[in-house]
């Protein structure tokens, strides 16, 4: 054999093996969830990059304070740690901290505890169509109050959810709305919205299979959503990625 096609059967070895021809080798991309959140520490905007390895940058700039999730890790040839953040989008570590999940319950104000309790009670009672605005604002807000809160596979609330209940709770305390306790009910409600049309408030955005999907959240408007996403990150707000863009969405209000 050819000196020239040993070299390329040797790299082609190589990338089979998941190591690069330059000695590179990026850490393996999960199937399903990001593996961390990370925030922009950079003073000035980040560029976002199509890939680590001299690659050209796209129309994206990162403000200071925005936070996004990590889906892949790799080092380059200069031994720059980069994050892959969506598909075929990277950016430098160097400009981003690790958000730690919260591992206890925030403790609030009574104030703000009994404003929760009047808003969600006042929604609960009230007979608006399905479409209404204000209801949607009621989900949405109470949605984002339990970021946070702890993950607990099987738990009902309100101190502590998976992601079904999460949903189960937020739309009976502040709509009134009984989704059932289960993503395989919940799937069901409402009607079908087409997920490359875009959301409304208070949608239910489903990743999975059509009758049994495993994963539900609430969106809630600007490109983000509130879900219960795992032991480790507890109920978070997340922004919608084409990497893990929601595969069904229904509409319940």
């Amino acid at each position: 054999m050819k000196k020239s096609n040993m070299i390329k059967f040797s790299a082609a070895a190589l990338t089979f093996l998941g190591i690069s021809a330059t000695g590179v080798k990026p850490v393996k991309q999960p199937v399903q969830a990001a593996s961390k959140r990370i925030k922009v520490i950079s003073k000035q905007s980040v560029t976002v990059w199509t890939n680590y390895q001299k690659g050209r940058h796209v129309a994206t700039h990162l403000k200071k304070g925005s936070s996004h999730f990590v889906y892949q890790t790799a080092t380059d040839s200069m031994g720059n740690l980069w994050y892959r953040i969506g598909k075929k989008e990277w950016v430098m570590a160097k400009y981003f901290n690790q958000v730690k999940s919260a591992k206890k319950t925030k403790v609030k104000s009574k104030k703000t505890v009994k404003k929760a309790r009047s808003a969600a009670s006042l929604a609960a009672s009230w007979s608006a169509p399905m479409g209404s605005k204000a209801r949607a604002k009621a989900v949405v807000s109470l949605a984002k109050q339990q970021v946070g809160k702890a993950y607990v596979k099987g738990s009902k609330g309100p101190n502590d959810f998976d992601n079904a209940s999460l949903v189960a709770y937020v739309y009976k305390q502040a709509a009134g709305v009984n989704t059932g306790s289960s993503t395989k009910s919940q799937v069901k409600k409402g009607i079908a919205v087409d997920p490359s049309s875009g959301f409304a408030e208070g949608d239910l955005l489903f990743w999975g299979s059509k009758n049994k999907p495993y994963n539900v959240a609430i969106y809630v408007g600007d490109g983000k959503y509130v879900t219960a996403a795992g032991d480790q990150q507890g109920v978070i707000q997340a922004s919608l990625s084409t990497y893990f863009w929601p595969s069904r969405a229904r509409r319940v209000l």
